[in-house]
């Protein structure tokens, strides 16, 4: 069910559905350049009848898919199936005008139910959800049961399948080849994105998902905070206690960090003992309260009752005016070694001496909020 997929399912998700649709409007367009030499329209091509103009259609849409332009571009990002739908939608529709024309021929005809067809059979590469499936498969049941479908008389009667019969399989295996697409999509997630001791992304996925978190923030004029975690003294953690207790506290650590954060929070295993939390959203204020609620009781429990507490760094692209996705775990990862290292304060940054105030100090790092030159000022 799309509603379970997390952060790394849905970008790789999104990624074979872009690829796929692009690789099938390519093969339309090689089909329809090639089809007027086989089906004998290549007389007519040019005049103006309805399945020349569907034609035609199908060409821009599958022009635009391939070319895969700005037009639109944030709505294919929200529905990353559409361009494959819309081309698939182009395809029928040439298919029913040439049936509802009675000049066009019968090699017209099959030629566009072979493209209908084809199309089809590329929808089963796609890693499609529960739901996505069960639509595709409403279509031709609608058809069906409305009486639309083509069938062949006395088909069933000789022993050969009827159109209606092969044209439902066909959608049904498609269908299934669909979902076993996902799952082997899952499955593949869970072995190279997400670190299997800790249950964060890799480092690699990490890399990507804080890219592409970070231009979204830039486009939208938004707030994008990233947080260094690492955990304190874990050296001698292990040396006291053993290299296996050591990775089961660093184990819960890592569950305990993703359980207390929010849903579309990542976090992500960036070394031994390091953690980066990608905060969307939030400035430096609101990320500071986030992290400190999750960690100020500690990470984890050590077996001789206490507890296991880290660091934490944090830097916000707005307010610290950077402009690369990079420069900012740069700037976390220093203020959490300069936090690490004043002893004075706990592992905010915050003194131990009393309550941390409301209002952070103007000159603490990170503190003051300067507007990002790409935002209007009267946001």
């Amino acid at each position: 069910m799309p509603f379970f997929h997390n952060d790394a399912l849905r970008l790789r998700r999104s990624e074979i559905l872009r690829h796929t649709g692009r690789l099938a409007a390519g093969f339309v367009l090689l089909f329809l350049f090639c089809a007027p030499f086989w089906d004998g329209t290549y007389d007519t091509l040019f005049s103006a009848s309805a399945p020349n103009v569907s034609r035609l259609v199908v060409v821009l849409v599958a022009f635009w898919v391939v070319f895969d332009g700005r037009l639109g571009a944030r709505l294919r990002r929200k529905v990353p199936l559409l361009p494959f739908a819309l081309l698939m939608l182009a395809a029928a529709a040439l298919l029913a005008l040439s049936l509802m024309d009675p000049a066009a021929s019968a090699a017209s005809v099959m030629t566009h139910a072979l493209l209908l067809l084809a199309i089809g059979m590329l929808l089963a590469a796609m890693p499609l959800s529960v739901i996505e499936v069960c639509a595709f498969l409403a279509i031709p049941a609608a058809l069906d049961l409305s009486g639309l479908l083509p069938d062949t008389a006395g088909a069933v009667d000789v022993g050969v399948m009827s159109i209606r019969v092969l044209f439902l399989i066909m959608t049904l295996t498609a269908g299934l080849s669909a979902l076993l697409q996902l799952h082997r999509t899952i499955i593949n997630i869970q072995q190279i994105a997400q670190d299997p001791l800790t249950g964060a992304y890799s480092r690699g996925f990490g890399s990507e998902m804080l890219f592409l978190g970070f231009e979204a923030a830039r486009r939208n004029c938004r707030p994008f905070s990233v947080a260094f975690v690492d955990l304190d003294n874990f050296k001698q953690v292990n040396d006291q206690f053993g290299h296996d207790r050591g990775d089961r506290i660093l184990a819960n650590s890592g569950e305990n960090l993703i359980a207390g954060l929010r849903r579309g929070d990542v976090v992500v295993r960036w070394g031994g003992e390091e953690f980066l939390v990608l905060l969307p959203g939030l400035n430096v204020a609101q990320a500071r309260e986030v992290m400190r609620r999750v960690v100020e009781v500690g990470l984890a429990e050590l077996p001789d009752g206490g507890r296991q507490h880290c660091s934490v760094g944090i830097a916000e692209r707005i307010e610290d005016k950077i402009e690369e996705p990079h420069s900012l775990v740069d700037l976390a990862d220093q203020r959490m070694y300069e936090i690490k290292k004043d002893h004075a304060t706990d592992g905010m940054g915050a003194s131990r001496a009393g309550p941390q105030s409301a209002e952070p100090e103007s000159d603490a790092p990170g503190a003051t909020i300067i507007l990002h030159p790409a935002c209007d000022a009267s946001v």
